[in-house]
């Protein structure tokens, strides 16, 4: 890809040569890292080689690039470096090598013919930034790679916001000081933005925000996972999602934004939903994945165990029920498909004490003896059996919710904080593999939702951090940065992780 203009930088400049076997062969390595729950292997395989810092560097200047357009439509010159080089397209998706010069259309099938013969399976999409793996045939997500286009959008940011201001005006000392601690600048970021409450609607902002704030939910709907403007399909939520990201993303506005289409669809969609009473926050995240799965334009064969749809590619995981007879110590398992974790919060044999997030992950996990007997198919006896529950295939986003709300003879909300960590490894709560019985399986918080209230009527607000690592907190329409001790001391009532190394 040659340099046009002075506004853009050759993607390959500073390559070097990355080669073929650094980055691996087996593009079924991918399918079995997707079904172990741990993201793309080949990028992974790329991040932990001698290639890693050209990998990286070279992924920069491709964003610069990509956001380089984005900046300067009109120039002819910035359009050239996203120009296919066999066909010339540019109206289309294309993609930048990240291992040479090349620039490749996907309409015409030309970056993947270029993977074919060059063995090259990274490419940047032009128009977002966004890494595309053809082993996987998929955008990937990768942890490093999102801290690198992180800089360069508050980088863009900053040059926008200081042209803004402009040079005219230079407060002196003693002002400078009473603007710094008596004004807030709106946030000035793609994607951060709040929404108004259109009566009600707090629990249905909080999960909204959980998504936009999902880098695998935002990668695919940016990269045109599903066209709301092709789409036929009467009263879709995934439209209404996909015009909500084209919102945040696209418009220069950053007052709150009212839902009113995703409310209008939901309530044609669940009835219970219609009108303006008070809704749970966790009822609604299942009800919009729910949606999001039978909306997907990915459907998976008939018979088949898993399905390639965003949701289960993001959410879906396994959950392993072991029945152990105590005679013979034979196990019968039953597998569940786990979109997330309920967690109960009390220690009843410890003065109903509240337990911490880990406290709580062991108490699910931990073996518990069942009341009735069990007849051993194995030994053929009656036995009193243990149960036990573990974690046979992580999510790479795992969705976490505390039972707060207690249901027993008069209902009752659990207010007390529950400590929980920035980071999780939660291999001890897994099924353990013979080849990696001791494998670490960390998790990094991206998202909590709070409820502030009574059982039957509250508020809504959230915790999100952004693609640079910082902390923001959303009331509805207000947007507040805040920092990570705020966020470690709030009553969470959701927590979202996800897999802190996809690569």
């Amino acid at each position: 890809m040659k340099n046009s203009g002075s506004s853009t930088t050759t993607v390959a400049s500073t390559k070097g040569r990355m080669d073929r076997g650094t980055l691996g062969d087996r593009p079924d390595g991918a399918a079995d890292a997707a079904q172990q729950g741990i993201g793309c292997a080949h990028v992974r395989q790329l991040l932990s080689s001698p290639s890693k810092d050209i990998a990286l560097k070279s992924y920069q200047q491709a964003v610069r690039v990509a956001y380089d357009v984005r900046q300067d439509p009109k120039k002819l010159a910035t359009f050239r470096v996203k120009q296919c080089t066999t066909c010339h397209e540019v109206l289309t998706t294309t993609f930048m090598c990240l291992q040479c010069y090349h620039v490749g259309c996907r309409k015409g099938r030309h970056s993947e013919a270029h993977y074919k013969k060059e063995g090259h399976m990274f490419g940047v999409d032009s128009s977002s930034g966004h890494l595309y793996c053809f082993a996987c045939r998929d955008y990937v997500y990768s942890s490093a790679m999102e801290k690198a286009k992180a800089r360069k959008e508050a980088t863009l940011e900053a040059k926008k916001l200081k042209k803004r201001r402009g040079a005219a005006y230079r407060p002196a000392a003693e002002e400078a000081v009473f603007l710094e601690h008596n004004t807030r600048m709106a946030p000035c970021r793609p994607g951060l933005r709040g929404f108004q409450n259109m009566g009600a609607t707090c629990f249905m902002s909080v999960i909204l925000q959980s998504l936009i704030h999902n880098p695998i939910i935002r990668n695919d709907f940016l990269s045109g996972g599903h066209n709301s403007r092709k789409c036929r399909r009467e009263n879709c939520l995934s439209c209404r999602i996909d015009e909500i990201f084209t919102e945040f993303f696209t418009s220069p506005e950053t007052t709150g934004f009212g839902p009113a289409s995703l409310l209008n669809t939901a309530w044609k969609t669940q009835r219970s939903l219609a009108g303006y009473s008070e809704q749970d926050a966790h009822e609604f995240l299942q009800f919009i994945l729910d949606q999001l799965h039978s909306t997907s334009d990915v459907k998976s064969s008939a018979g088949a165990e898993y399905c390639g749809c965003l949701v289960h590619r993001a959410f879906r995981g396994q959950l392993a029920s072991d029945i152990i007879c105590p005679g013979c110590k034979n196990v019968t398992s039953t597998i569940d498909p786990l979109m997330d974790l309920s967690l109960e919060l009390r220690d009843r044999r410890n003065g109903s004490k509240v337990l911490s997030l880990q406290e709580c992950l062991t108490k699910f996990t931990s073996p518990e003896k069942l009341e009735t007997k069990y007849h051993c198919s194995n030994c053929s006896t009656q036995q009193e059996v243990t149960k036990q529950l573990l974690i046979k295939r992580l999510p790479l986003v795992l969705s976490i919710q505390f039972k707060r709300f207690e249901h027993a003879a008069k209902s009752n909300k659990i207010t007390d904080h529950v400590p929980f960590p920035m980071e999780i490894d939660m291999a001890p709560y897994t099924r353990r593999s013979a080849a990696h019985p001791s494998k670490p399986y960390i998790y990094e918080l991206f998202g909590i939702v709070c409820h502030q209230g009574k059982i039957n009527t509250g508020h809504y607000t959230c915790y999100m951090k952004s693609g640079d690592g910082k902390w923001f907190y959303f009331d509805d329409a207000v947007v507040t940065l805040v920092s990570e001790k705020s966020v470690l001391v709030s009553n969470a009532y959701l927590l979202f992780y996800i897999v802190k190394d996809l690569s």
